[in-house]
């Protein structure tokens, strides 16, 4: 049964692609599980397509439900950052292996990304020197340490069936000790199938060993692997045998003569209706306590790799302890002058300075990016080099804990499999409730759009005021009302494009913020401006006061947009804002308008409505008691929405 791409399906996958997408504009990027990368993709002639990119498996363009957008993980946060945006300049199968690289130029440089679709293949973007600067799933293999900073190495060569000449068929044969098919097989990079088809379209007997094959044999053998892989006839299709798929192929195959075929407009759609229908039946026939397995297994061996990582990165601060003190002094000396972080950085990027090609990225509470000795380290301008290094040697600590917390519930569920335990009573261990750590952004009003992005809004006159000082950058949007009383509104873009949905619930955050709740409306205008608008100097003769700023330059204003928040519990934390950003991904959730009661009363009326949903009434308790319920209502009176 085939389980992935064979080599001909990678180079009539590159053709296809080559005339879908190059020229092409490549989107944001997504990750949906531990092997599966989509990128949205601008095609010059179909506008948005999905590319889906399943490491070891398969790559096409895809029809398939996209994963829910939300804070990326750090493979697709690096696509982002480096090739988002970017024209794909090439699409080329490597050799003749099962390896796919996409070519992709943005401002001035070219980046690789490569997908290996052989059994524990990976995903990995490439600099334009071709060495690794992230990949999907790390590991060492080839004998070599595949990772960050290290020359990406392809697969050791096969003999090519397509070009190989009759004298050097001859001598593999001569030499192979097997038959025939498994001769070909093994050395002149093929899967079993089109061994098999090989031998068919030759006439010669599979089984027959190959050392004895005659002259005229070898000629046959040796003419039908430049019809079998020279062939560029394109019929995609997949093979049924009693109803049930087989295979898919991009052209047909003798081997399969007889049996039913379904044809499809492009190879693309033909991949996707067979892995997605077996993806599909092998999911149905797993046990539920085996998938749960799966899981577990993937996320202690992910919590492994991750500490590993944190720990190598700590080190690594120490052995290059010169460089990294050398970077930290450039910026304390400029913070001593009194710059800002964010001054700082407009300076650094905007010089010729050595330290401009290594410093990647500094936010305004000084957390940066920088490059050395060819690995990216996070680093805060505020430490020393030894509490920098600690920092990552913390982060390995809290890896630790939570492969151990997850070898734990593997040894329970494996004790559940084979029946030898009963499930616990309670659904949660009692280290759940522990209160954890708030994230430096929930001192603030915050929401993460349905696109991914952060919005920031100001409680009051202080916290506007801190947002504009520490977090808001020259390249941030930034919503506000005409009418007094609203939050200081940041969409932080992190250089990226800011789709329109983004843009909506961001301006509905603003408008239900504001004191225009109060009046009981149910719509609003605000307007949009760009980061740089923003500023704390007033005009001459003119006074500002405490959450107050001038806004210089054109606006784009939102009419109308309607007054409402949404409140719910997601991935164990409250979570509030506008209703679309919210809604999809929490339960239990509420949506809430302007209306008669006070923000203790409606907090108490949605706590109950809560309990009756969650069963768990400490975890109830812990995540979103009435106190915290509160937090996230605005001012003024509220109700429930009905009829939802």
């Amino acid at each position: 049964m085939k389980k992935a791409m064979s080599n001909v399906d990678v180079a009539a996958m590159a053709a296809e692609l080559s005339d879908r997408i190059l020229g092409g504009f490549m989107g944001k990027a997504y990750q949906q599980s531990s092997d599966k990368i989509w990128l949205s993709v601008a095609s010059p002639a179909e506008g948005r397509l999905d590319l889906l990119l399943v490491a070891g498996k398969r790559v096409n363009i895809t029809k398939g439900q996209r994963p829910a957008s939300k804070t990326p993980p750090q493979f697709p946060t690096m696509l982002r950052s480096r090739i988002s945006g970017g024209r794909i300049v090439e699409i080329l199968q490597h050799d003749l292996d099962r390896v796919l690289e996409i070519a992709v130029e943005r401002s001035g440089s070219r980046h690789y990304l490569v997908i290996e679709l052989f059994p524990k293949g990976s995903i990995i973007l490439l600099d334009e020197n071709r060495q690794i600067l992230s990949m999907l799933k790390k590991m060492v293999y080839r004998g070599s340490k595949m990772a960050a900073g290290e020359k990406y190495l392809y697969h050791p060569g096969q003999l090519d069936p397509r070009v190989i000449s009759l004298e050097e068929l001859s001598g593999w044969l001569a030499s192979a000790g097997q038959d025939l098919v498994r001769s070909i097989v093994r050395g002149l990079n093929m899967g079993g199938t089109y061994g098999e088809e090989v031998c068919l379209v030759a006439g010669v007997d599979k089984n027959k060993p190959a050392a004895d094959l005659s002259p005229e044999e070898i000629e046959r053998v040796h003419q039908a692997l430049r019809e079998v892989f020279l062939n560029d006839t394109l019929d995609p299709h997949i093979v049924l045998d009693n109803g049930e798929p087989v295979d898919v192929l991009s052209r047909p195959l003798k081997i399969y003569e007889g049996l039913e075929e379904k044809r499809f407009a492009t190879f693309s759609e033909a991949i996707d209706a067979f892995f997605v229908e077996k993806e599909g039946d092998e999911e149905k026939k797993k046990n539920p306590l085996d998938r749960r397995i799966e899981v577990q297994q993937k996320a202690i061996e992910e919590f492994e790799a991750q500490e590993k990582a944190f720990i190598a990165k700590g080190e690594l601060v120490y052995q290059i302890y010169g460089s990294v003190e050398q970077i930290l002094r450039v910026v304390a000396d400029a913070k001593a002058k009194g710059f800002s972080y964010n001054q700082i950085w407009e300076r650094i990027s905007g010089s010729g300075l050595p330290q401009a090609k290594t410093i990647l990225s500094l936010d305004g509470q000084g957390e940066m990016r920088v490059l050395l000795e060819g690995e990216e380290l996070e680093l805060h301008a505020g430490l020393s080099v030894p509490q920098n290094a600690q920092r990552y040697y913390e982060k390995a600590k809290e890896m630790a804990r939570k492969g151990s917390g997850a070898k734990e519930a593997l040894v329970i569920t494996k004790q559940l499999r084979a029946g030898k335990a009963a499930a616990p009573k309670k659904a949660r261990p009692v280290s759940f409730y522990r209160r954890r750590k708030p994230k430096w952004y929930e001192r603030f009003r915050w929401f993460f759009s349905s696109d991914g992005f952060m919005v920031l809004g100001g409680r009051d006159a202080d916290t506007n005021e801190e947002i504009y000082a520490k977090y808001m950058e020259r390249r941030d949007l930034v919503l506000h009302t005409d009418a007094p009383g609203a939050p200081l509104t940041v969409i932080k873009t992190e250089g990226e494009i800011v789709p329109k949905s983004t843009l909506e619930e961001a301006a509905q955050f603003a408008v239900s913020y504001s004191s225009v709740w109060k009046g009981g409306l149910v719509a609003a205008d605000c307007y949009l401006i760009k980061g740089d608008q923003v500023s704390k100097t007033p005009e001459s003769g003119e006074f500002l006061k405490k959450g107050a700023f001038v806004i210089r330059g054109e606006r784009t204003y939102f009419k109308d947009t309607p007054l409402g928040l949404a409140l719910g519990i997601a991935e164990g934390i409250l979570v509030g804002g506008p209703v679309s950003a919210v809604k999809p991904k929490a339960d239990p959730v509420v949506v809430i308008e302007p209306g008669e009661l006070n923000a203790d009363d409606l907090a108490k009326k949605i706590y109950r409505q809560f309990s009756d949903q969650v069963e768990d009434r400490a975890f109830l308790k812990s995540v979103a008691s009435v106190d915290q319920m509160v937090q996230f209502l605005p001012p003024g009176g509220s109700r429930i929405k009905e009829n939802l």
